[in-house]
């Protein structure tokens, strides 16, 4: 990838986390990536082929975080789980646009709109559940069956948490909302965790 594109797909997570979607111009991602309009057109024909694309950019960079971020290095499968929620808690600082989720962003705005950009971020958002699976399957034991819907509940609760730190314009509210769910997983996973 050239980094001309991977400045403009950088630059669309930006000014979409801090504009949302539709106010989001395509003179805006080019001003912010530093690049002319016409390079925009150059690696991308629409703003929507520029947002499908950041979706992917979006799970790749977050990826990266969550592996460098060493909660996968817990002990035990229930301790890695936690860990990630710790993580996650983490996190929370600063402006809100700093950690808000690029593709939760999105979903709020074209779920019912834009199918395909609206299929890609729930796929991004959906395959970042699934790296949870492994470990809830080994943390749940016998209730193994249910590591899917969970992971999915956990994101669930996540991007709920998201979503109330952009309406509380801070973090309190959603640092309160994920210590929830970690006692909830705590209590859950306590058997493992021993």
């Amino acid at each position: 990838m050239t980094s001309a594109r991977i400045r403009l797909l950088d630059a669309t997570i930006d000014v979409v986390r801090a504009k949302g979607y539709t106010a989001t111009r395509i003179d805006d991602i080019a001003a912010a990536a530093g690049v002319t309009k016409g390079s925009f057109f150059h690696h991308f024909p629409t703003k929507e082929a520029c947002a499908r694309a950041a979706a992917d950019h979006w799970g790749e960079r977050s990826e990266a975080v969550f592996v460098a971020s060493g909660h996968r290095n817990a002990p035990t499968a229930a301790a890695r789980v936690l860990a990630y929620i710790d993580f996650r808690i983490a996190i929370l600082e600063g402006p809100v646009v700093n950690y808000t989720c690029y593709v939760g962003t999105v979903l709020e705005e074209v779920h019912n709109t834009m199918p395909d950009l609206a299929a890609d971020c729930a796929g991004v958002m959906f395959q970042h559940a699934k790296t949870l699976e492994p470990d809830l399957r080994t943390a749940l034991g016998d209730e193994g069956e249910e590591a899917p819907d969970l992971a999915v509940h956990i994101q669930g609760v996540i991007q709920g948490a998201l979503l109330i730190a952009k309406a509380e314009g801070a973090n309190n509210k959603a640092r309160a909302s994920l210590n929830h769910l970690r006692r909830y997983l705590e209590a859950r996973l306590k058997e493992r965790l021993q």
